[in-house]
């Protein structure tokens, strides 16, 4: 084989290069290769090549290896459990994901929604309108059955491959699991289950990821343990232990996700060369097809059942990835191999990570072994061959953890050994389950929960650092030449110029805390100034830089140089986390002593004048990487516009007392921004249309438009200084956009900072829950008192009148006057002297309360609504106080102006306390429940009707509630919280008067021998089951009078052509003939066999009892009841049957 090691032009001069190293002790025959290959080459347009400005995504085109048909199905189990908070958080998570979806540019259609219960219902995204209010809709009950969801999801995914597949481009299926229970159709799991692992494992062209999601302790831990491994890509597991952490776990799977999820990820093809064999060409079966990371150059794999020590391997591109160059994929490029040994980091973290995949794989084998129908000794076999392997781990992790604590060098020791304690803490949890099968000859769910956590969150994590690190390998190019940039820019700038125009006072104040350095030394270093910061952050700000938390802006001044400089010194001599606080929001961390000894975590370069900033934001990608994912080689454009953002915020935030050094710092902070806006060409096309969509309609308010509110309000100030917006259409819009802008960051802030204090809308209202609880104790007594008038003056022959009167009504309304049926006295045996009954009493009704829209809240009310509007009043004295900067205008001086004057004689929550000051304590209240109901992102989007109560001051002469938004919207949670307390008392009531009425009406069904008595009856059930089923059951009763027509009736659905039944199948369909089952059928049978010749009992479940119909007559003795030809019939069929001679 001639092998090219040649670069091809098309590809960039990096080697390939292989790591490699086997896992296991004395066994050459398991490899563990981690390879990198050159990259396609990235394409720019000159503007982009050209620039070294904040480069906008937008201006930018990146080679891609082409789209792939990809598709998502989420299913979402609705079965009962799932009632309450559970539904409702699954549901926001759900949103977010499809909102994430279709942001990364998944069409619509791509999308299906799978809600299932004992039955699937199947939503095709897109299909349809109101999808999302559809979703908030959906609501939890009945049992739960995976079978059902499987089928579907079988079916779907079928249709889509049928209709879409082409050879060169893989379908690619992602299903996402939510659950919170246990299977209550095990019988039919089985072949349901093999089906969709035939789908996600065996279809050709297709490739498929599974993230489940198994929230509190009830979820079949086993079953998501199958379903997270059957797809061909390795997906997550997340144990959700509380309903309320769903959503925020679907931050970390759609970080996984990424924003290409419509992109084909790059593949290569690997071979293994022995040494001594390169010209020989491998056979087709050699190559392995490995899919690369998301940087699209490095990848993995574990070669099996294959011995072997060489010193290469070779590599092409895959032929699948819509390359355009047919003799491309076909270029065998060489790789070599380099052998790691124990004490190399690469080993260590590798071969953790493969006993972390291992032992997942070793979990299923135990499952497998636990369900397997072997006897028990050949299961403690297999099981002992499971502790060989065991083991054989346990000493490999042992022998890496001495290795990796005697390494000297403490860069390389700690990752070490914190994969070493984190893998030891997962084979420590798999140790436990594993006993529990030698105990119990299967896994305890508890066990392989805990397991399935610790073991996907390690695999989670790892993935994550390999996004980052993908971004990383992106950055590196775009951070390597910053210094050869910043030289060029440097070389030009006049320094003897700028120091002339300077003053010494700007320069002194301008200069580095560390160096002593003015920003104009620093600049002819190729340094610039930055501002000091104190933050922390959460994992989540990986994904979403608005996470950071800026917690102060300090007077100190520093390079980025020192800053860097002092960050390598304190992570030298102290723990990370003591030094820049790691992703802890709750931490004291410090680089470094400011000059007023501030711990200092962060910096951000500024904008002094365009000389500086010409380097300052050269110098602010990787430093704003840092800050936020602390990995500087972590930087995304939108930190950029982020970032400095929030800092903006947090010192309008601190405007109080307004000093002028507070008003010199904001300037800079404030220029910062406007150079970083009218640099990005998507702010500046997005801003104006977000604010005037944001005024107009709830539905652009929420989190996934708008991120955060106080960012937004900054880039409308930066819009209105660059000129993008004009005074006038701020100032028209300012009393929508203040009102709008406070009521969502309100509805935001209450879920975290006020749920306690929010309470039952009635509690707002003193003695109204007091008063529907003893109006409800009067209701019970005159209930009791109206059914004993019933028992003592009905008797059975008035409710006997009922029923029929029932039957009677119901002919007139289905077929008409003309065809209604008139009593017949010969259907019934005895006489209803009607006119001889006295006329029962009216049953009595529990009113529901009115609201009376005078009351006057109570001391204790108003304090209450007090600590809930302090609750959320520094955030909304921060949204006024930039509201204020955007209505001063876009000058300078009027912004410095309103700062002074404004601003900084208010401390917080001044504001805030004026804003609420203006409006009546009910519209208060009722702003505060509207935002509380909202706030969940999916209730405030599916809101028909947005009350707006801060908008309306009611006039002294208008009539009650016109108009008043705030006085109707409490109306309507008055009435419906009454409503439904009421209806709770009457349901409680009636329901137990209905349970001690179902005896009756079956004792009557049974006895009388009026039919239209009876038909009435199975008229007032509705249905066969429910309190029908007592009806059916009387039918299979021996005393039961008149059973051939009662039967028939049951069977038939229909009586003298009215229908009695409202059955549905779970398609939705009507069902009027019913089929009795097997075991109903045999009772009827018994009791009633006389009642139907041998053709009719057939014909109750046509074409699926005929032949137990037929043995039935021979086992109960009643063959001699048939005619001599089905006499016949009927003994040849028992023999061919059951295979014994008659009786």
């Amino acid at each position: 084989m001639a092998t090219n090691t040649s670069q091809d032009t098309t590809e960039g001069t990096q080697e390939a290069v292989c790591q490699a190293f086997h896992p296991v002790d004395a066994n050459d025959s398991v490899t563990v290769l981690s390879f990198k290959v050159p990259e396609p080459i990235i394409i720019q347009d000159e503007a982009e090549a050209s620039s070294s400005s904040l480069q906008d995504p937008a201006t930018s085109t990146v080679a891609s290896l082409g789209a792939k048909e990809a598709f998502f199905h989420i299913c979402l189990d609705v079965s009962g459990s799932m009632a309450g908070s559970g539904i409702n958080c699954a549901k926001a998570a759900m949103s977010k994901l499809i909102d994430h979806l279709e942001a990364s540019g998944v069409p619509a259609h791509r999308i299906t929604v799978y809600t299932f219960q004992s039955s699937c219902a199947i939503r095709h995204w897109g299909e349809k309108e109101n999808d999302r209010q559809w979703l908030g809709n959906v609501r939890a009950g009945g049992g739960t059955s995976f079978a059902s969801v499987f089928k579907a999801v079988v079916e779907v995914a079928e249709k889509q491959r049928r209709d879409i597949r082409r050879d060169d481009i893989d379908m690619d299926l992602s299903l996402f699991f939510f659950t919170d229970g246990a299977d209550g159709d095990i019988g039919a799991q089985g072949p349901a289950k093999a089906k969709l692992e035939q789908l996600l494992k065996k279809t050709p062209y297709l490739e498929s990821t599974v993230h489940t999601f198994g929230f509190t302790a009830s979820h079949d831990a086993k079953l998501l343990s199958w379903l997270t491994s059957s797809g061909t890509n390795s997906g997550c597991f997340q144990y959700i232990r509380e309903s309320r952490d769903i959503e925020a776990s679907m931050i970390t799977t759609m970080d996984l996700i990424g924003d290409n999820a419509m992109l084909a990820q790059r593949k290569v093809e690997i071979a293994l060369v022995d040494d001594g064999q390169e010209g020989a060409e491998p056979k087709a079966a050699d190559w392995i097809t490995v899919k690369l990371e998301v940087d699209g150059i490095s990848g993995s794999t574990v070669v099996r059942d294959r011995v072997y020590n060489g010193s290469k391997i070779v590599w092409r591109e895959h032929e699948a990835d819509g390359t355009t160059a047919t003799d491309r994929a076909n270029i065998v490029r060489d790789m070599s191999i380099k052998w790691l040994n124990e004490e190399d980091m690469d080993r260590v973290l590798g071969m953790t990570t493969f006993i972390q995949y291992e032992l997942l794989r070793l979990v299923e084998a135990i499952n497998t072994i636990g369900n397997s129908a072997k006897s028990a000794q050949e299961k403690r076999n297999e099981l002992l061959v499971i502790d060989t392997e065991t083991e054989a781990y346990s000493r490999a992790l042992g022998a890496l953890a001495f290795a990796s604590a005697r390494n000297k060098v403490k860069a390389i020791r700690e990752p070490c050994m914190e994969a070493c304690q984190r893998t030891k803490s997962l084979l420590q949890s798999f140790l436990s389950l594993k006993a529990d099968a030698h105990k119990q000859g299967t896994i305890s769910n508890t066990s392989l929960a805990t397991f399935n956590s610790l073991a996907y969150g390690g695999i989670v994590e790892s993935k994550l650092k390999a996004k980052l690190d993908s971004r990383a390998g992106k950055n590196s190019a775009l951070f390597a030449d910053i210094d050869t940039k910043v030289a060029e820019i440097v070389a030009k700038l006049d320094f003897a110029k700028m120091e002339a125009e300077v003053s010494e006072d700007t320069k002194r104040e301008l200069s580095c805390a560390f160096s002593t350095n003015s920003y104009i030394e620093a600049l002819q270093d190729g340094d610039c100034l930055c501002m000091t910061l104190d933050v922390t952050r959460s994992a989540a700000a990986i994904a979403d830089a608005s996470q950071l938390q800026i917690k102060s802006i300090f007077p100190t001044y520093l390079t980025s140089s020192m800053f860097t400089m002092a960050l390598g010194h304190a992570l030298s001599f102290d723990h990370p986390e003591n030094v820049h606080g790691g992703f802890r929001q709750d931490t004291n961390a410090s680089i470094a002593p400011g000059l007023a000894h501030e711990n200092i975590t962060a910096v951000m370069p500024i904008y002094i004048n365009k000389e500086h900033w010409e380097v300052a934001k050269l110098r602010m990608k990787p430093i704003l990487g840092y800050v936020v994912t602390l990995d500087a080689t972590g930087y995304t454009y939108s930190q950029s516009t982020t970032v400095p953002f929030l800092v903006l915020a947090k010192a309008i935030e601190d405007s109080y007392p307004m000093t002028e050094f507070k008003q010199r710092q904001f300037q800079l902070i404030l220029d910062t921004c406007d150079a970083i806006y009218q640099s990005s060409r998507s702010l500046r096309d997005t801003t104006k249309t977000m604010v005037k969509d944001f005024c107009a309609s709830h539905v652009h308010r929420t989190v996934d438009v708008v991120t955060n509110n106080f960012i937004f309000l900054g880039h409308i100030l930066c819009a209105l200084r660059a000129g993008d917006l004009t005074a006038q259409e701020v100032a028209e819009m300012m009393p929508q956009l203040e009102i709008a802008m406070v009521e969502e960051q309100i509805r935001r802030d209450l879920p975290s900072k006020a749920t306690h204090l929010m309470c039952n809308i009635l509690d707002w209202f003193s003695d109204v829950r007091r008063q529907i609880v003893s109006s409800g104790e009067a209701y019970r007594k005159q209930h009791a008192a109206w059914v004993k008038t019933l028992d003592t003056t009905n008797g059975n022959e008035v409710v006997e009148l009922s029923y029929r009167t029932t039957f009677l009504d119901a002919s007139k309304q289905q077929l008409g006057s003309d065809g209604a049926i008139e009593s017949s006295a010969t259907d019934v045996a005895t006489s209803l002297a009607v006119a001889e009954v006295a006329v029962p009493s009216v049953e009595p009704v529990l009113g529901i309360p009115v609201m009376d829209p005078d009351w006057i809240l109570s001391k204790n009310h108003t304090d209450r609504l007090g600590f809930i509007q302090a609750a959320v009043a520094e955030s909304v004295d921060k949204i006024l106080r930039l509201l204020t900067l955007i209505s001063a205008g876009p000058s300078n001086e009027k912004i410095q102006e309103a700062l002074s004057l404004e601003l900084g004689v208010h401390d917080v929550p001044d504001l805030a306390t004026r804003f609420f000051d203006r409006f009546p304590v009910k519209v208060n209240l009722a702003a505060m429940l509207q935002a509380y109901a909202h706030c969940k992102n999916a209730d405030r989007r599916s809101a028909v009707k947005m009350m707006t109560p801060f908008q309306y001051t009611r006039s002294e002469t208008a009539p009650l509630f016109e108009n008043d938004e705030g006085l109707q919207y409490i109306d309507s949670l008055f009435r419906a919280k009454a409503n439904q307390l009421v209806s709770e008392i009457v349901n409680e009531v009636q329901g137990a008067f209905r349970d001690s009425q179902k005896n009756v009406a079956a004792a009557i069904f049974c006895n009388t021998n009026s039919l239209e008595t009876a038909a009435g009856l199975l008229l007032e059930a509705g249905t066969r089951g429910g309190s029908g089923g007592l009806l059916v059951t009387c039918c299979a009763q021996r005393r039961m009078t008149r059973p051939r027509e009662k039967i028939r009736m049951l069977v038939d659905g229909m009586f003298r052509g009215v229908r009695l039944f409202s059955d549905k199948c779970t398609t939705g369909d009507d069902i009027l003939r019913w089929n009795p089952c097997k075991q109903t059928l045999y009772r009827m049978f018994t009791n009633h066999h006389s009642e139907f010749s041998l053709a009719e009992w057939r014909l109750f479940h046509p074409g699926r009892f005929d032949d137990y119909i037929a043995c039935r007559y021979v086992l109960d003795g009643k063959v001699n009841e048939l005619p001599q030809e089905e006499r016949i019939q009927v003994q040849e069929i028992f023999v061919a049957t059951t295979g014994r001679p008659l009786p």
